[in-house]
């Protein structure tokens, strides 16, 4: 009986070492395989953020561009409004000669009518002058109240 417990014994050694052989291997997959997992997650961080930094780029470009335009637009803008200007000025400095030479009623008429324009264009040159600073969220309404009051001074100033 005792050869039966010698062998028992040895039988049970046998499998505990190998028993801790297959946890110790387990462990080392699962360790290696989280070493792997881990790699992976972290080469996906790097994609990510380099696909990120890269379209940020791209919006930053397109950003730059539409600034670019608009600067452009407003200053088109604003040399039109310019050139439009000092051609109704030299219209308003006729009418000034015209109100010289008017006599009683057709003076008093026309002084009226000369400080209207004089009003008028006052109020478009104050606008006209703050389109320098106009953004481009609120450009098409600086733009519509400027056109109108360009209308209101031209239509003052073409009246017959």
């Amino acid at each position: 009986m005792s050869s039966r417990n010698v062998y028992g014994g040895l039988a049970l050694a046998l499998m505990m070492s190998l028993g801790c052989n297959n946890a110790a291997d387990e462990q080392a997959k699962a360790d290696k395989a989280q070493i792997e997992a881990n790699e992976k997650i972290a080469q996906a961080n790097r994609e990510a953020q380099m696909k990120g930094a890269v379209a940020q780029a791209e919006a930053d470009k397109k950003v730059a561009e539409a600034q670019v335009d608009f600067m452009k637009l407003r200053e088109d803008y604003r040399h039109k409004i310019n050139s439009s200007l000092t051609d109704l000025d030299a219209k308003v400095a006729e009418l000034e000669l015209k109100s010289k030479k008017e006599v009683a009623k057709g003076k008093v008429a026309m002084d009226a009518r000369l400080a209207d324009i004089r009003k008028q264009r006052a109020v478009v040159d104050a606008d006209y002058k703050s389109l320098e600073t106009t953004t481009a969220a609120n450009w098409d309404a600086a733009k519509a109240k400027l056109d109108k009051e360009w209308e209101d001074l031209k239509s003052l100033v073409d009246k017959p």
